[in-house]
């Protein structure tokens, strides 16, 4: 398999756009800037996981256009992201972001080419991050784990505004790659709207959905305001918008769904990460299946 750099550059931003689901290269651009504008060292931890991730594929000579599509580097994107949320820079954390975006693009392969009716999403993100978060944790690496991603200063807003609830909404966007700052959140809007305007419309629906949800089940003042309950749900409209565009009650059973399994994970004691995206979307899926499959039994049956 050849990647001349031309191709590389494509695939290398593509791998930022396919976190939301979007093969657009300026999309994964506006990413970029997005995580810049937060964290630089965030943005030093997703491309040396992207890095890796398109050299074990081209070691491996696994399918080139998968490659070019970002469809093996967006879940080392994330994995490298965690990794400098959860640790500071060091040689140490620099090999565990080569460690596992290696590992979450050799499991993405896995899944694509062995399991091929299920669509792995950010599955190969999140077994990776678990692994390296038990990791932290065996070795002493940080002393303090959050379980649901606690990230950045306590807002401690006592008299939400609507700007804070704007922030908040934003934040939820931004909490897809680990960016706390709403501002991120406004530049990952503008990149998915670069590519699909729907996809931005309803990553925003999400967002803010989720967050009116959190606060109508008085889940914590702190963590609603910090977009933690807004990131699942926006994934989940952005991923089954694009499957069921007519099927709005769907998404909006989806994104309550997702938001009570959030807090679900939360009081397991669990990092959520992109898991209850993940479960929420594949269990739609099914259910659509499911349901396809007994109407046209149904159809099929004589009169």
């Amino acid at each position: 398999m050849t990647l001349p750099f031309k191709h590389f550059y494509k695939s290398f931003l593509r791998s930022y756009g396919q976190v939301m689901l979007q093969g657009n290269a300026i999309t994964g651009l506006l990413f970029l800037l997005g995580i810049a504008l937060n964290s630089p060292t965030m943005l030093l931890g997703s491309t040396l996981a992207i890095i890796s991730a398109c050299a074990v594929a081209r070691l491996c000579r696994y399918d080139v256009n998968a490659v070019r599509q970002g469809l093996y580097g967006f879940n080392a994107a994330l994995v490298g992201v965690a990794v400098f949320h959860f640790l500071p820079v060091s040689f140490i954390s620099l090999f565990v972001v080569i460690v596992g975006g290696t590992f979450s693009t050799a499991l993405m392969h896995f899944m694509m080419s062995r399991m091929t009716s299920i669509p792995a999403f950010t599955t190969p993100f999140i077994l990776s991050t678990w692994l390296i978060l038990l990791f932290i944790n065996y070795a002493e690496l940080n002393s303090v784990v959050s379980s649901t991603l606690d990230m950045g200063d306590d807002v401690g807003m006592n008299a939400a505004t609507v700007a804070s609830y704007f922030q908040a909404s934003m934040r939820g966007v931004g909490q897809v790659m680990l960016q706390e700052y709403w501002l991120s959140g406004v530049f990952f809007l503008c990149a998915l709207f670069v590519n699909s305007r729907k996809s931005a419309a309803w990553a925003f629906i999400g967002s803010a959905a989720g967050m009116l949800i959190a606060i109508g089940f008085s889940f914590p003042q702190e963590k609603v305001m910090m977009g933690l309950y807004g990131f699942n749900s926006c994934l989940v409209a952005i991923a089954l918008v694009g499957r069921y565009p007519n099927k709005q009650w769907l998404i909006f059973f989806a994104i309550v769904f997702a938001v009570l399994l959030t807090r679900g994970f939360e009081l397991a004691n669990i990092p959520a990460l992109t898991a209850p995206f993940v479960i929420t979307t594949l269990l739609v899926i099914a259910l659509v299946k499911i349901q396809t499959s007994y109407v046209n039994k149904s159809n099929a049956k004589p009169a």
